[in-house]
């Protein structure tokens, strides 16, 4: 016999915990966030023979004249139990509870995925095709990304880039990224780059500088109260990570190399051996370039004191997967690889707590050098996966029909 009712956050967290397809958009971590946002928020779970075998956060989102109900990153569904019978009883109690509360239309965005790739953009696994199906069979319109527009939807990734860490150890994973990969996180932790878990009160200074970047990739950034509200709402599920360059080391770290150049130089020429002289000038060169290095700092130093704010990054953990949210690299500091030292230190993280799943989130899905953000997740060995898209059912249709017409006169005027 299946039931659907409303249920405890409780039960629905422990339902989703331990579900493969659960996410940090289904918890209550989520609806924290989304009820200081002022949206209407509900746990629904579907029971068969009195066992939870789907649920969802149902949220209900303000537009004009009414609610845009939606279930993003679900509904989270139990192995094996996607069928039309249950989703038809299911989303038919999510239906009337939003049309109750003056929902216009319902629109689930499944955490799933429709293809899998290789790193060239070769399609090698489809996936998930039943629940389309079944959705698809019961009244709900199917878009995928691209037809939403991925461009212009915030809301969404349409391709993301994760790595499996099921086979990998804290020993392994390092090995398993590509050698370009390897060397730029050797020079961060040459140079001397640590990492620090960042408190609530330096989210101001986080905000400023994925705003920067913000601009000058051309996306489109959270506000301060999103990252305050996340870390006071998420708790131990959250983490702002920066790294950061101590130039005082930095120029000793440096002045010590030069010092161990000045006398290996020292012992070949004294040597007086020809064969010698290739040596001696290929450790001036590098007595060059750490003596640039060394005046390079003492420049940061004066202009951005003695700590560099290099990289950031927010992270949500989940016992499925952790997460790579949001971030930031500071263009003038880039040169000190921060951003690979806190991938590889997150990544090592999510393997010491049992995660197998780490995910890079969005790419953009272009696959012939262009995207650099998907070049550097690239270079840790992962794969790209391109989400499943949308599914929209509309619920009160003449009422629909006379706002999108409005919408549209608006945009025509304008």
């Amino acid at each position: 016999m299946l039931t659907v009712q409303e249920i405890d956050p409780t039960e629905f967290m422990s339902f989703e915990q331990h579900c493969p397809t659960g996410n940090f958009y289904q918890t209550i971590w989520q609806q924290r966030l989304l009820l200081r946002e002022h949206n209407l928020t509900t746990f629904r779970g579907l029971y068969e023979d009195n066992e939870l075998v789907m649920a969802a956060l149902l949220v209900g989102r303000k537009i004009h004249f009414g609610y845009r109900f939606e279930v993003y990153g679900g509904p989270v569904i139990a192995p094996n139990k996607v069928s039309v019978t249950r989703l038809r009883v299911f989303l038919a109690d999510l239906e009337q509870y939003a049309f109750q509360h003056q929902g216009l239309e319902l629109k689930l965005v499944p955490n799933l995925d429709c293809h899998v790739l290789d790193n060239d953009g070769t399609i090698i696994d489809s996936q998930n095709e039943t629940l389309t199906q079944a959705l698809s069979e019961i009244g709900y319109h199917y878009a995928d990304f691209k037809s939403v527009g991925y461009k212009t939807a915030a809301h969404a990734n349409h391709y993301v880039y994760k790595k499996d860490l099921s086979h990998l150890n804290t020993d392994t994973l390092t090995k398993s990224y590509s050698p370009k990969a390897r060397y730029n996180l050797n020079k961060a932790k040459e140079f001397g780059v640590t990492l620090r878990e960042i408190p609530f009160d330096e989210l101001s200074e986080f905000k400023y500088n994925t705003n920067k970047t913000a601009e000058r990739l051309h996306f489109k950034d959270k506000s301060l109260a999103y990252y305050q509200d996340a870390f006071e709402t998420y708790g131990n599920q959250v983490q702002f990570v920066v790294a950061e360059l101590n130039l005082n080391n930095y120029i000793a770290i440096y002045q010590k190399k030069i010092t161990h150049n000045d006398t290996q130089i020292n012992e070949l020429t004294a040597k007086h051996k020809g064969y010698n002289e290739a040596k001696i000038a290929d450790l001036k060169r590098q007595l060059n370039n750490h003596t640039r290095k060394i005046a390079q700092a003492k420049m940061f130093a004066d202009e951005y004191g003695t700590t560099l704010n290099i990289a950031g990054a927010m992270f949500i953990i989940q016992p499925q997967e952790m997460d790579y949210v949001f971030s930031y690299t500071n263009e003038e500091f880039k040169m000190f690889r921060g951003p690979f030292l806190i991938q590889d230190a997150m990544m090592h993280e999510a393997i010491n707590q049992h995660i197998q799943t780490y995910n890079f989130l969005g790419i953009a899905g272009e696959f012939d050098g262009s995207d650099g953000v998907f070049e550097f997740k690239k270079g840790f060995n992962g794969y790209p996966a391109e989400e499943i898209g949308e599914f929209t059912k509309i619920l009160r249709p003449a009422k629909y029909r006379i706002i999108s017409t409005l919408r549209g006169l608006k945009q025509f005027v304008s």
